[in-house]
């Protein structure tokens, strides 16, 4: 039907609209706080910048569409190759490294379910120019600083590194694109099907085996690391990567990263790009993921720049809000004037709007009563709406140039000549 929203797509609603707005003011908050510079790219892009590696499962999901002028562009899946693009292009000449962060609306036709809309937010944070486990550190930090001042206090952290199982397969004889179908299937739990194709593609029983038993470990402490390291014996660049990633746990954690963080050395995500360090965030009630990134050194150069190391994560923020409204949590009420202007017969609608001028040349939000409400209707309306005064005129007021003020906390009515700011300023203190 033509008045519902197209499915999965949701309108929001004011106190929604408060609830995002806090959500996304915490993450500009943390923007600030470690020099991450916000830009902003288009909602549609050209087909090829997400066909490119982006993987299959986001290529299958995307809302793509042919232009008037006969180009393939699709609504952004995600903001990272948009991100990726603006490094090739318009900022190759700037010195790295560059810490960008963005908030922007994505799209993907998945089957509208909890934590999975057809249009979504994230807030981004990606850290270019370093290959140094200081900054896949960093994206851990941001994303601890993030929930903890959202007030997502039981959050956890799942870490991996992607070179674990592709160096292994590589070694394998098992190329790069087969490599990328053996990750998305381990990604989305189908680990029987992933090795048996891994068989197929040149594995041997002896890594297939390895893969099997990698995704089934996962804990926290060095006794994890040691496992790993005894079924990655066989292939030296495989253990690289798993005390690459030792390391980057190390130093979060030195860092400040208090929450808990489980290691799976066989971890992978959806994403084809990722080469490196990886990891999840989520918290214990529920199953998916509200955060989660990783590095991506050959994104960049593959859009044609120069070869440049990069890590980042997108946090969903359209997650967390239906995270946090399901539970009832007190969510912040929308932003209204602490000023509800009011009139009374005799009132010229001229003085009505020269009043309102002035309160709010001076730097004060007001509401005006449009309806022509009695005061105590203005005074009902106005507490309901968490509103502190109540500015009255009437034909007196009028006449002599002056307004009523009532505080409605503390029950005091005064009288203020509309010209003397200073009084005014002090009344409404």
């Amino acid at each position: 039907m033509l008045l519902d929203t197209p499915r999965g797509m949701d309108d929001l609603l004011p106190d929604e609209m408060s609830l995002k707005r806090r959500i996304e003011d915490v993450i500009r908050e943390v923007f600030a706080l470690y020099g991450y510079l916000e830009v902003e790219t288009p909602t549609v892009e050209y087909y090829e910048l997400f066909a490119a590696k982006s993987g299959e499962e986001i290529r299958e999901r995307m809302f793509d569409f042919v232009d008037k002028a006969g180009r393939r562009l699709v609504l952004r899946p995600e903001v990272t190759a948009s991100i990726a693009r603006l490094i090739a292009t318009k900022l190759k000449a700037w010195p790295l490294p560059l810490r960008l962060g963005y908030i922007a609306d994505c799209y993907r036709y998945d089957e509208p379910q909890w934590g999975r809309r057809r249009r979504f937010w994230q807030g981004g944070f990606e850290l270019i120019g370093s290959d140094s486990p200081l900054a896949d550190a960093e994206i851990l930090q941001v994303s601890h600083d993030v929930f903890n001042r959202i007030g997502l206090r039981e959050h956890f952290f799942k870490v991996g590194h992607v070179g674990i199982l592709r160096k292994m397969l590589g070694s394998e004889g098992v190329n790069e694109d087969k490599q990328d179908v053996i990750l998305s299937m381990i990604d989305r739990g189908m680990l029987e099907q992933a090795i048996d194709y891994a068989r197929e593609v040149g594995a041997s029983d002896e890594a297939a085996e390895a893969i099997k038993r990698l995704a089934s470990l996962s804990g926290s402490g060095q006794e994890v690391f040691q496992q790993a390291e005894d079924i990655l014996s066989p292939w030296d660049e495989s253990r690289r990567c798993l005390e690459r990633l030792r390391e980057i746990v190390e130093v979060a954690e030195e860092g400040g990263v208090s929450s808990r963080i489980i290691i799976c050395p066989g971890m992978a995500r959806g994403l084809s790009y990722y080469d490196g360090f990886i990891f999840e965030q989520g918290v214990s009630d529920i199953q998916i993921s509200l955060n989660g990134g990783g590095r991506y050194d050959k994104l960049i150069e593959l859009f044609g720049g120069k070869p440049t190391p990069a890590v980042g994560c997108a946090i969903g923020i359209t997650r967390i809000m239906q995270y946090i409204m399901d539970r009832g949590v007190e969510k912040p009420r929308p932003r209204r004037p602490k000023i509800f202007l009011a009139w009374v017969s005799g009132a010229s609608s001229g003085y009505v709007m020269r009043v309102a001028h002035a309160l709010r040349r001076i730097g004060y939000s007001v509401e005006v009563d449009v309806r022509g409400r009695r005061v105590p209707a203005a005074i009902e309306y106005a507490l309901k709406n968490g509103m502190r005064y109540l500015v009255i005129i009437g034909e007196r007021e009028e006449e002599e140039g002056k307004i009523s003020i009532k505080d409605l906390e503390r029950g005091i009515q005064q009288e203020v000549s509309l010209g003397d700011e200073n009084r005014i300023r002090e009344v409404l203190s």
